[in-house]
């Protein structure tokens, strides 16, 4: 019994360090260490938001996957007090799983944002920290900051506008993607309206602050301890569990968004670092720090059963249906090979325009460049194309809720049957490319 208990901690410890080392700098291999599917409903994901409330459960759950924005809901939460998106995204996630919980030992149903270098007050994990005077090493600082005096000093605004006592942070932040009251002007653009002055807190503005990833050790952890185990990997997103039953019921991280670079943060206002008055050198040491926690959160969530959208291979979907005939033959004469580099990493489908204007016709297209072309571990669906007003549901293919079994050859890739005719026999299906006729055909058995 001994030797036997002996052999499965080893076989698991080498199971566990196998999927850390997954998606590492200088590994090819990026894949979940969820059970892979090939059911065609459950191989659909929707990538969305609602900004005038919640999404719609019956919608969602017409995907096997749905991964929702932090703007989901803006319309609620911006005019909660205080702000809460954090708390409504869990409160979304948790309906879709009422309706739908997924199966067991595949991907979680549902995927929350996420933002990595980004400190977005109108999370309540982050306000805690960002109200916390002891958790200041943990943020960046404008160059200089000396109070409301300060406010005009920089290309942002130190402060909100609201009257009669604006708040002032030293902390540096923008205005670019944050809710504000109207009327404060070009220095405080709309996205997302507080009816009244916006409520991020008692202590600082709303707006989007930085993590500092160099953050510095506060009551035994260091800014990385928090960032993975408290905000990334918690009871609202992988260690989830079932409120009435007390079983593990994980939500997912989705679109973990943004980066450190060596120019500022991405998608921030652009005079960041002559705002902060970060050098060369400093800001070297932040995108090094950044990149140390990012790879971290890699060894800390796949081993769990998490991973997360910018893992993925976003470009599995090549378009086939666009090209002539030799870019069409000389594409899957690449990909219909025993065994396709494609597959190494998980591969998301993307239906352009968020579906806009497709055709039944380039449905089955895209469809079948799926099935032909994907790996045991692939989506096809919608990636960000931005929030709805609850009114514009994405459209789905009717393929999309057949059943089309699994791949039933002995490679399970594709192959050329005739000079540009590609061929996947499937158990229950022949999914057909013809390069000259630039379209592709889902037979059922």
């Amino acid at each position: 019994m001994a030797t036997c208990m002996s052999f499965r901690l080893l076989l698991a410890s080498s199971v566990l360090a196998v999927a850390s080392a997954q998606c590492l700098p200088g590994n090819e291999t990026c894949l979940p260490s969820w059970n892979a599917t090939w059911d065609m409903y459950r191989s659909t994901v929707l990538y969305t938001c609602n900004n005038s409330g919640m999404h719609d459960v019956a919608h969602a759950i017409k995907f096997g996957v749905v991964v929702y924005d932090w703007s989901n809901a803006k319309a609620i939460w911006a005019n909660m007090h205080p702000m809460d998106s954090e708390a409504l995204i869990t409160k979304q996630a948790e309906a879709v799983l009422a309706a739908e919980p997924g199966l067991p030992g595949g991907p979680p149903r549902v995927w929350a944002y996420r933002n990595t270098i980004k400190a977005l007050n109108w999370y309540s994990s982050v306000r805690e920290k960002l109200d916390d005077p002891k958790y200041a090493s943990w943020f960046i600082r404008f160059k200089d900051y000396s109070g409301p005096g300060s406010n005009n000093s920089y290309h942002v605004p130190a402060c909100d506008w609201a009257p009669p006592n604006p708040k002032c942070s030293g902390f540096y932040h923008d205005q670019e993607q944050t809710p504000e009251h109207p009327g404060g002007g070009a220095a405080y653009p709309v996205d997302g309206e507080c009816v009244e002055q916006c409520d991020c807190g008692e202590a600082n503005p709303c707006g989007e602050y930085i993590f500092d990833h160099r953050g510095g050790v506060v009551e035994g952890r260091t800014f990385r301890d928090w960032f993975i185990h408290e905000y990334m990997v918690t009871q609202e997103t992988i260690l989830h569990r079932n409120k009435q039953t007390g079983a593990p019921q994980p939500i997912g991280l989705g679109w973990l968004d943004d980066s450190m670079t060596l120019s500022g943060p991405t998608e921030e206002d652009t005079h960041y670092i002559a705002d902060t008055g970060a050098t060369p050198e400093e800001m070297a040491a932040q995108v090094e720090a950044y990149q140390e926690s990012m790879q971290e959160l890699i060894k800390a969530v796949i081993p769990q059963g998490g991973f997360w959208w910018q893992l993925m291979d976003g470009g599995g979907m090549k378009g086939l249906a666009s090209m002539n005939q030799s870019a069409c033959e000389f594409t899957l004469r690449q990909l219909c090979v025993p065994t396709p580099q494609t597959w190494t990493k998980m591969q998301m489908y993307n239906i352009p325009n968020g579906g806009t204007n497709v055709t039944a016709e380039e449905f089955t297209d895209y469809t079948a460049e799926f099935l032909l072309t994907r790996g045991p571990y692939a989506m096809l669906g919608y990636s960000w194309c931005g929030c709805t007003n609850g009114d514009q549901a994405r459209p789905r293919a009717a393929e999309w809720d057949q059943d089309f079994g699994e791949p039933s050859t002995s490679t399970g890739s594709c192959s050329e049957i005739s000079g540009g005719v590609f061929t996947r026999e499937w158990t229950k299906a022949t999914v057909k490319w013809d390069c000259a006729a630039g379209h592709g055909s889902i037979l059922p058995k």
